[in-house]
C-alpha cells in the first residue's frame, strides 16, 4: 500500500533533496561558471513599465510545411509575459509550371498541407491572421510587402518558415523596445531594430570572421538580419519610401566591397537585402546585435532548402535557453537534473507544494514571486490541468504521482539487480 495522501510533500521533498544534493556536488565540482550571468539576470529582472505598443509576428512562409510547423511550435512555446502578441502568417505561392500536370498536382497538395496546418495551428496570444497569396511573390516581396507599421508604436518581428526561437526571445526583445525606443536617455533615431541571429562575418568580399569582445553582449552594426528582425516603425516607412524612389528611377543597390552586391548582380529582385543594406549605409542606421558566447543566440535559421539554399545546411548556432521549456513537467529522476540546472542561479531552490492548495491562492503566489524578482522555485503537485497550464506558461513543474512512481520503478530495477547478482 503506498503513502497517504498528506505524506507526499514530505516523501517527494525528502527525495527530491536528496537528489539535489548531489545535483549540486557534481554541477559546482564539474562545470564552469555562466559565461553570461548578466544576460540571464537581466531576463529576469522586472520589465518596465512601458507605453502600450503592437507587436506583431511576421512569418513568411513558402512550400516547406515541416520547417513552418517547427518554427511556429517554437514561436507559440515562448514567453510573452501577458501581452497581446498577433502572428500574420504570409504563404507565398507555387511559381507556375511548365504544364507538368504530376508536378502541378504536387505543388497544390504541398500549399493545401500548410493551410490546412495553420488553420487549425491555435494561437492563443493575439489575433492570427493568414495571408495566401494567389501568384508567386518572391521572397523579396514577402519582405517588403509584409508590413507597414499602422502607428509609430507598431513593431515587427519578421522570421522567415525555417527559423526557431528560443523561449526567451520575446522577453529579450520587449526589453529592448522599452529601453532603446521609448526611454529618451537612451534613444537613437540611427537605431532601426534589433537582429536575434548570431554575428559571424563582416560582409565584405572576402568573408572574414568578425572579432568581438568576449565581454560585450550588445553591439551596434551597419547590417540587417534576415534570422529574426525586429523592425522600428519609423526607419521601415523611411526605407520603404526611399525603394520606392529608386527603384523607380532605375537605381541599383551596388555597394563598393560589400558582399551583397556580388548577391544582387547573381540573383537580382530576387533577394532584397542589398537595398536595405544600402539604404541603411546612405542613412548611417544600425541595428543591434546580440553578442553570446559559445555559438549561442536567440534565434536559430535552420538553413533549409529553399531559395537561399539549394540544399539543407543545418543550424550554424545553438539555441539560448538558460530557463525551464514551457510545457515541460517533470516526470522522473532523469528529468529533474536540467529543470533544477535552469533554475539554480541563486543556489537555493523554493520547493513549493501545490496539495490542497487553490488556483487563486497560487496565482496570487506567482504575483509575489514576480514582484520580488523570485525566480528560483519549482511547483509540486498531483496531476492536474492547472499543473499542466503551469508549465505551458513556463513555470517548473513536478508532477507529484508521476514521480513517485518512477523513483518506486527504479528501486524495484535496482532490487531486482542486486538480488540477481
Amino acid at each position: 500500500m503506498g503513502p497517504k495522501r498528506h505524506f507526499l510533500p514530505l516523501l517527494l521533498l525528502f527525495t527530491i533533496s536528496a537528489f539535489f544534493l548531489l545535483f549540486l556536488h557534481s554541477y559546482f565540482s564539474t562545470s564552469s561558471p555562466n559565461p553570461n550571468p548578466n544576460f540571464i539576470n537581466s531576463l529576469k529582472n522586472p520589465i518596465p513599465k512601458s507605453p502600450n505598443f503592437t507587436f506583431i509576428i511576421k512569418v513568411l512562409a513558402f512550400n516547406r510545411l515541416d520547417s513552418l510547423s517547427r518554427c511556429l511550435r517554437s514561436l507559440a512555446a515562448a514567453d510573452y509575459l501577458s501581452d497581446p502578441v498577433h502572428l500574420h502568417i504570409h504563404i507565398d505561392h507555387f511559381a507556375s509550371s511548365n504544364n507538368d500536370s504530376l508536378q502541378l498536382d504536387r505543388n497544390l497538395g504541398s500549399s493545401h498541407r500548410i493551410l490546412e496546418f495553420v488553420d487549425e495551428f491555435e494561437w492563443r496570444f493575439g489575433e492570427k491572421l493568414v495571408h495566401y497569396r494567389t501568384g508567386n511573390a518572391g521572397l523579396q516581396a514577402q519582405w517588403l510587402e509584409a508590413w507597414w507599421p499602422s502607428s509609430d508604436n507598431e513593431f515587427a518581428f519578421v522570421v522567415e518558415d525555417d527559423l526557431e526561437v528560443s523561449p526567451l526571445y520575446y522577453r529579450f526583445i520587449r526589453s529592448l523596445i522599452v529601453n532603446f525606443y521609448y526611454n529618451a536617455s537612451n534613444y537613437s533615431p540611427y537605431i532601426f531594430g534589433a537582429s536575434l541571429q548570431r554575428p559571424r562575418f563582416v560582409p565584405g568580399k572576402h568573408g572574414n570572421k568578425i572579432k568581438l569582445d568576449d565581454n560585450a553582449r550588445l553591439f551596434l552594426y551597419q547590417l540587417v538580419g534576415t534570422w529574426g528582425q525586429l523592425l522600428f516603425p519609423k526607419p521601415w516607412k523611411e526605407f520603404r519610401l526611399w525603394y520606392d524612389i529608386h527603384k523607380a528611377k532605375g537605381i541599383k543597390p551596388f555597394l563598393e566591397g560589400m558582399v551583397t552586391t556580388g548577391w544582387y548582380k547573381k540573383m537580382g529582385e530576387r533577394i532584397w537585402t542589398p537595398w536595405f543594406i544600402k539604404f541603411i549605409h546612405s542613412r548611417g542606421y544600425f541595428n543591434i546585435y546580440t553578442n553570446f558566447l559559445h555559438e549561442r543566440a536567440l534565434s536559430v535559421s535552420h538553413r533549409d532548402a529553399g531559395v537561399n539554399y539549394g540544399k539543407t545546411a543545418g543550424p550554424d548556432s545553438h539555441l539560448l535557453d538558460e530557463k525551464v521549456l514551457p510545457g515541460r513537467v517533470v516526470i522522473s529522476d532523469a528529468e529533474l537534473g536540467s529543470v533544477l540546472y535552469g533554475v539554480q542561479n541563486q543556489k537555493t531552490i523554493i520547493l513549493v507544494s501545490l496539495f490542497g492548495v487553490s488556483e487563486p491562492v497560487t496565482r496570487n503566489l506567482l504575483c509575489h514571486f514576480e514582484r520580488l524578482n523570485i525566480w528560483n522555485y519549482i511547483f509540486m503537485g498531483p496531476e492536474s490541468d492547472f499543473l499542466l497550464d503551469l508549465s505551458r506558461r513556463g513555470h517548473p513543474v513536478i508532477n507529484a504521482d508521476k514521480f513517485l512512481n518512477s523513483v518506486r520503478a527504479y528501486k524495484s530495477m535496482h532490487l531486482k539487480i542486486l538480488m540477481q547478482s
